[in-house]
């Protein structure tokens, strides 16, 4: 009860009192048992009839509900157990090679046949905080291989257990755009109410040469977490700067207020 008391008051929401119902069944369901249990059965057996009842209702519980405690740990069992092996990053290159991002690479290996999507996250300086505008939050491409198989009703693909999959992810700062409409990209707009012009020019000069923060993510169908299992740092130094100057060098200039799209 404490704990739902503390959700409401972080903005969890009176419906997350729904949370508790198959709880909720369970116990009464339980006692309802226990009662007509004790009715009709006396002396010892009365505790073996009732430990074997309270056995069926739980593996009936798991059965035909879609969460209950054993299934999320499960669940997060089998997300913290995708390995991550070889992680790799290179520049990434426009068409006519200058530099607008960063290419991850790495393999994984899943614990077993499920849905799941797996991807690098945000990347950041790997030497302290930096401003929002320089982070790597958007992914001009993620490919997969061998290619897991697709399900139409749901966005996790199906990985086969023991297969080593190579999952590369093409990252894009969050100065740069994919316009769809011109097929090019685009500087955003970088300005917010605690970040000025000025102060993303001075971010640009001061990342010239930096370590990227790499993080792995994976999520699970039917699991509503993700977990972490991978936290590291390029291999190489990555100029920012020189990414910015992109834009001048190939004549691009800035987005269009609806071109914030990325590919």
């Amino acid at each position: 009860m404490g704990g739902f008391v503390w959700a409401l008051i972080h903005g969890a929401g009176a419906r997350s009192l729904f949370a508790f119902l198959p709880a909720a069944l369970a116990l009464a369901v339980l006692w309802a048992g226990y009662r007509v249990i004790r009715s009709r059965v006396s002396g010892r057996y009365m505790t073996f009839a009732f430990l074997a009842y309270a056995i069926g209702v739980v593996v009936l519980n798991e059965m035909l509900l879609p969460a209950t405690p054993l299934k999320d740990w499960s669940g997060r069992r089998a997300l913290e157990g995708v390995r991550v092996l070889r992680v790799r990053d290179e520049p990434l290159l426009s068409a006519r090679g200058n530099p607008i991002g960063v290419r991850i690479s790495f393999d994984a290996v899943v614990p077993r046949t499920d849905g799941y999507l797996i991807s690098a996250a945000t990347l950041a300086s790997a030497s302290g905080e930096t401003i929002w505008p320089l982070h790597f939050g958007s992914s001009a491409g993620h490919h997969v291989e061998p290619a897991p198989a697709k399900q139409s009703h749901s966005p996790y693909d199906i990985f086969q257990k023991d297969i080593t999959y190579t999952v590369t992810q093409e990252m894009l700062p969050n100065f740069l755009r994919y316009d769809e409409t011109t097929k090019t990209l685009c500087l955003a707009e970088v300005r917010t109410k605690y970040i000025s012009e000025a102060d993303f020019v001075a971010a640009l000069a001061a990342n010239r040469d930096i370590g990227l923060r790499v993080e792995i993510l994976v999520e699970g169908e039917g699991q509503p977490m993700r977990a972490l299992v991978f936290d590291g740092a390029t291999s190489r130094r990555y100029d920012l700067q020189a990414m910015f100057d992109t834009i001048s060098k190939e004549g691009l200039g800035r987005c269009r207020r609806d071109s914030s799209s990325i590919r």
